[in-house]
């Protein structure tokens, strides 16, 4: 069974993630990485000419695709905007959700033009998506990591909560 980071943008899913496939020799899957490699286009360029929600339904069937392999999966940080991507995230016990301080999360990504739902906005208007999105995070999550800490650190509770 699969092994799921879920949390914000920037919060270090992809960092960890690695730490957690050199440590269980599993691959790690970047959805976000996947849906640019198998799309050819850029996650910007998705939103701008296909939309939002067209963007959450790749992320889904991406999920479905990684969700029962060997894997450890880093979603995107909106993954839980499809009611799809949650249900298939509730079923699956190894989903952690990386916690960080948003001030910490808006200095990573409000300048990444890679984000497009962070790009421009400010801190006021970040706050906002995550308190929007932290409900969801929390009712998929086996278990909450506070990601305000060194990754190895982060690396080595999810390590002994497995």
């Amino acid at each position: 069974m699969s092994i799921v980071l879920v949390g914000f943008m920037g919060v270090g899913k992809t960092t960890i993630g690695n730490l957690l496939s050199e440590h269980y020799d599993k691959p790690l899957v970047d959805i976000d990485t996947y849906i640019v490699e198998t799309t050819q286009l850029p996650i910007p360029q998705i939103f701008e000419k296909y939309g939002e929600a067209y963007f959450r339904d790749l992320e889904y069937q991406a999920l479905q695709k990684w969700i029962d392999k060997d894997v450890v999966i880093s979603t995107g940080g909106g993954i839980i905007e499809s009611e799809l991507s949650k249900d298939i995230l509730k079923g699956n016990v190894n989903t952690f959700w990386l916690k960080c301080d948003i001030e910490i999360l808006f200095n990573r990504i409000n300048h990444d033009h890679n984000r497009p739902n962070a790009s421009g906005r400010s801190l006021n208007e970040l706050k906002a998506l995550y308190s929007k999105r932290e409900l969801s995070y929390n009712e998929i999550a086996f278990k909450h990591i506070d990601a305000n800490r060194p990754k190895e650190v982060v690396a080595s509770e999810i390590i002994e909560s497995l």
